[in-house]
């Protein structure tokens, strides 16, 4: 469902091809807090404009083949403002690392901090690419498109993907810490 309603937000700019929503908006602006592979987005592109929440339409092109243009529409339009002002539960938890390190008591000490380190640059990188990439990207479009109050909105979101980075960071360099000042030794669990 946030998929579609996510769409729908991006539709709410104006036209765009389902390979601008891959790119642009998903991997571009959203990737932080969202993703979609491109078969999902043409899936629920599809879904949309069969339920009348989306219109397309062929504009050809010289030299190339036809795009096709998306546009939220009038039933879209109110489905995305009902969803906005509809509360959010807590979505449940799923994070391959912490699964992951769930089951990792029969590694030893090197292996464990090796799988934590790694952890943690991925973090880092990611908390790098948030601060810079991310941030002058929500401001570049907040700028070239004149939608101040969105532009402000978006940095909210934003500041809690730095907000979770940055914690992730830290609560990986207290996992560090804890495995170099010794645990019990692991038990041999075919790992």
């Amino acid at each position: 469902m946030a998929l579609e309603h996510a769409i729908l937000g991006f539709l709410s700019g104006g036209p765009v091809t389902g390979y601008d929503l891959k790119t642009r908006c998903f991997d571009e602006a959203a990737g932080h807090l969202w993703t979609a592979d491109q078969a999902q987005v043409y899936r629920t592109l599809e879904r949309l404009e069969g339920r009348g929440l989306a219109r397309s339409k062929l504009v050809p092109q010289r030299g190339k083949p036809d795009r096709r243009l998306y546009t939220i529409s009038a039933p879209g339009r109110a489905a995305l403002a009902e969803w906005l002002r509809r509360p959010d539960e807590i979505a449940p938890s799923r994070d391959p690392f912490l699964l992951h390190l769930f089951f990792s008591g029969a590694l030893p000490d090197d292996a464990l901090l090796e799988l934590l380190a790694h952890a943690r640059e991925g973090h880092q990188l990611r908390l790098e690419h948030l601060r810079t990439d991310v941030t002058r990207d929500v401001d570049e479009w907040a700028a070239s498109t004149g939608r101040v109050r969105d532009g402000e909105v978006r940095r909210l979101a934003l500041g809690a993907s730095l907000a979770v980075t940055r914690a992730t960071i830290d609560w990986l360099d207290d996992c560090i810490d804890r495995v170099r000042s010794g645990l019990s030794p692991a038990q041999d669990g075919g790992a």
